[in-house]
Formats: structure tokens, C-alpha cells, sequence
């Protein structure tokens, strides 16, 4: 799992139990904690660290320091989890949602055997159950019920104003209470995770273990697309433009400039094991004449090829010719 506020400060990871927090800019260490159980989410605001482990508990945490600022309960086990942008926490349990503030405990809402949930705007919420039962919460309550044919893997709000849905082997986006075809996936590949981009011009998915891909929206054509050799991707998560972050087995991740290609790796904390791993990258940017003009986010890391300010973490070794900025590459990254 992965989590990048929309500022780009603060870059987040988790491996079991161990939080995991960086930079964003350089994707150097910061600090690490390890909390008492394993961890189902993790978020980031700009100012804020947040964590949720299978207990049911929310922290919220200093992003520059190991210092906990608040904790709230949901007060049963947690079947899965989301953070908001505001640091809000969304908790399923096996009799629905609560939602988790600093301040403790908030909205609960009855949605019996809840595994996936996801936060929308103006107080919005989704959760599905394990039977492809959806719901749409807003601040006064139910707004929408809906039901699909498959199991609920994941969803995602889109700035553009509909809520994507994964089952296992398609998209599909929810607006105004109507379903409607979004994509189909690869056979073979089930998605496994979903995320849209500030602007909601862009939808990444995990495919499988190792496979990540990024449509644009409305037009649904791949721009970016990572394949990873001897890694299992764990989550997604756009940050300001151009970045996507990856998240790793092990508790790395990498980030993703859709722009050009470039591929940043988290530095790895002291004492824990540096591992290396193979990536095949593959980009597709708008033309020029569509695309809007790409301001220097606060994300923005030096370029892989500019060995005087990258730090160790974000040097990307390329193994083969590199074909512009389209096509497929194989990098190791170490």
C-alpha cells in the first residue's frame, strides 16, 4: 500500500506492521514506526501521516517526526480501510463503515460484510460488500444502491465527477446511481487496485501481481504502463502532475512521471534491507497540442540522469536502449 498527498510532501509505505515514511520531493527516509498489528491502509495529507491497522485503529502521526498526534477506534476489526485527502478514515467491518476522525469516532453506517470502501466528495462514500452490493452515502445518508453482477474489488472517486468500480475483470463508472461500462481487463489478469488523478484525466489499475496501467479519461487510451519483473505491486496512488506512486512488496515503492517516462525508487530506512528490482516501463504522453502545460509540481525530484542531485534512491540504472520516450524499457532500479 501507498499513499501521496495531493502537495507531493509526503510519500508513504507500509510492510505488515511497519510504517514507513519519506520525503516526497527526494524519496528519502524520514522516519519508520512499527505499530502493534499489521496495517490494511495508509494515508497522507499535507500535513499529516495516517495509519490503520486490522485492529480497527487510526493514528494520525507528525509527517516529519515519530510523533503521534491522535488515535481513534472503530472498535472492531477492520476488513479493509480509506483515507480521505482531509485525513478523514473510512473503517469496514463486518457490520458496515464508521467513520474515524482526530476526534474519535463519527458516522456509522449498516453495510453488513463491507470489504471495500472509498471516499468521495462533500462527505460522499462508497462501500461494497462481498456480493457486489454498492452503496453511496452522503451527509444525510443513503443516496444510491446499487447492484453488480460481480464481487467489488476496489473503487475510486474521479474528480469528474462518478465513482470507478472494479470487479475483478472489468471497470465500470458509477454516476448519479446508473451503471455504466467503463473497460474491460486483460484476460488472464484480475485488477486488484484503482486510483484516478487529481484531475481525473487519467485512471490507473493494478492487474494481477505485477502489472500496472494508466488510461486517459474520457479517451481510455494507455499512457503509461509498468511491468514489474520480481515484485508484487501492493497499491497506487496519484500525486500532483505528472507522478504516480507505486507501491511494492517489502514496503518500497517507486514513483511514475507520466510525462516522460522517468522512474523514481523510494530510498531504502536505515537498517532495513536494500533490494534492487527489474521494471519494464512504457509511456504514451498527449500530443502536445492537446496536452494542458505541466506546471514544476512540489514533488518534482531531480532526473534520474542528473547524478549530481538525485540521491541514491532515485538513480535508475537503464539495461537497454532506450527507445524515446515510448516503448517498452527494462530498468533496474537499486
Amino acid at each position: 500500500m501507498i499513499a501521496f498527498d495531493s502537495s507531493g510532501r509526503n510519500l508513504v509505505l507500509a510492510d505488515d506492521g511497519e510504517l514507513l515514511v519519506h520525503d516526497g520531493p527526494s524519496e528519502g527516509p524520514r522516519w519508520r514506526r512499527d505499530c502493534k498489528s499489521p496495517l490494511v491502509a495508509v494515508g497522507a495529507t499535507t500535513d499529516s501521516v495516517v495509519s490503520v491497522d486490522e485492529d480497527g485503529q487510526a493514528v494520525w502521526h507528525d509527517p516529519h517526526k515519530d510523533v503521534q498526534r491522535a488515535t481513534a477506534d472503530a472498535g472492531e476489526l477492520a476488513r479493509a480501510a480509506a483515507v480521505a485527502p482531509s485525513g478523514h478514515v473510512l473503517v469496514a467491518t463486518s457490520d458496515g463503515v464508521v467513520e474515524l476522525t482526530p476526534s474519535g469516532p463519527g458516522r456509522r453506517h449498516a453495510w453488513p460484510d463491507a470489504t471495500v470502501v472509498a471516499w468521495g466528495v462533500g462527505g460522499q462514500l462508497l462501500v461494497a460488500d462481498e456480493r457486489g452490493k454498492v452503496g453511496v452515502f452522503g451527509p444525510a445518508g443513503l443516496v444510491h444502491e446499487v447492484q453488480i453482477d460481480d464481487p467489488v474489488v476496489a473503487a475510486a472517486w474521479n474528480a469528474r465527477g462518478f465513482w470507478v468500480v472494479a470487479t475483478a475483470g472489468k471497470l465500470l463508472r458509477l454516476e448519479h446511481g446508473a451503471v455504466h461500462h467503463l473497460t474491460n481487463c486483460p484476460s488472464g489478469l484480475s485488477v486488484r487496485a484503482v486510483a484516478c488523478s487529481l484531475a481525473g484525466d487519467a485512471i490507473a489499475m493494478v492487474l494481477g501481481e505485477a502489472l500496472v496501467i494508466v488510461l486517459s479519461w474520457p479517451g481510455r487510451d494507455s499512457i503509461g504502463q509498468l511491468r514489474y519483473m520480481d515484485r508484487l505491486v501492493t497499491g497506487v496512488q496519484f500525486g500532483p502532475e505528472p507522478w504516480l506512486a507505486v507501491g511494492l512488496d517489502g514496503g518500497d515503492g517507486n514513483k511514475f512521471d507520466l510525462g516522460n517516462g522517468d522512474l523514481h525508487r523510494t530510498d531504502t530506512h536505515p537498517g532495513r534491507e536494500h533490494r534492487r528490482w527489474m521494471v519494464q516501463v512504457s509511456v504514451h504522453p498527449p500530443e502536445p497540442a492537446s496536452a494542458p502545460a505541466r506546471p514544476q509540481a512540489a514533488a518534482q525530484a531531480e532526473p534520474a540522469a542528473a547524478p549530481a542531485a538525485a540521491s541514491v534512491g532515485t538513480i535508475v540504472l537503464v539495461l537497454v536502449l532506450t527507445l524515446a520516450v515510448i516503448g517498452a524499457i527494462a530498468l533496474l532500479v537499486g
